[in-house]
């Protein structure tokens, strides 16, 4: 199964040092070079929860898990949960984190706010292609979501996927991709207002993500706006 998890990020000071002592030597260094406040508050919140749902998925406590990163940075669990790929995108209040088994395929998370037409209408021309260059704001952020959920995947570097097309934007999916870095599976997914995500697989093996929110105590009323992105179990694990 691919589960997904929208992580609220805000925290106040207090509950961010307790989060920080769940973070091992080189997180707790690197949250310290993000500028003190809410946003090094949400980068701690954001990566304690990926550290206790990594390690609730591979059934360990959260001080076993540990990292390798790829070539172009993207986090890798080692040791007891490395049979995992798992996948952090972080956005304002809000986090995107994405587990599944690896024997099924790699994973990629995208968590992207909409911007304001004229500034999406820059970026497309920038870096789309041109079959993907027309549409509003909203069409524009579903695509980046989709195309950068890919490259994640893959570990490679953006500029490798901006280029792809990344399929229709009439429906959230599944979408195949075949793109430089190899073929890819990608869905769209619900996302807070204002916001557009997504989450993207390697190989071909079909992707129904299930979606979830974190912590559990964050499921009312914002959560009755998010309904299942599938009716039925990924049949492909």
């Amino acid at each position: 199964m691919t589960a997904v998890w929208l992580i609220a990020t805000d925290t106040g000071p207090e509950q961010a040092c307790a989060l920080a002592e769940l973070l091992d030597p080189d997180e707790r260094a690197r949250a310290a070079r993000t500028p003190d406040g809410p946003h090094r508050r949400r980068w701690i919140a954001a990566h304690a929860a990926a550290r206790r749902l990594t390690a609730a998925a591979a059934g360990i406590p959260p001080e076993h898990v540990r990292w390798r990163r790829g070539p172009h940075g993207r986090p890798e669990p080692v040791g007891a949960a490395e049979e995992l790929s798992v996948n952090l995108s972080t956005s304002g209040p809000w986090a995107l984190f994405a587990v599944q088994p690896r024997a099924c395929g790699e994973i990629g998370a995208d968590l992207e706010p909409v911007p304001p037409d004229p500034a999406a209408a820059r970026l497309a021309l920038r870096y789309y292609p041109t079959g993907e260059l027309d549409g509003a704001a909203d069409e524009f952020t579903r695509r980046w979501t989709r195309k950068e959920a890919y490259t994640k995947a893959y570990g490679g570097r953006l500029a490798d996927g901006l280029r792809t097309q990344v399929g229709p934007v009439d429906g959230p999916g599944p979408h195949r991709i075949d793109g430089p870095l190899g073929p890819c599976v990608v869905h769209d997914l619900p996302a807070p207002p204002g916001y557009r995500a997504a989450v993207a697989r390697t190989g071909t093996r079909p992707i129904l993500p299930r979606l979830l929110t974190y912590p559990a105590d964050l499921a009312g009323e914002f959560a009755l706006h998010l309904p299942p992105v599938a009716s039925r179990p990924d049949p492909e694990g």
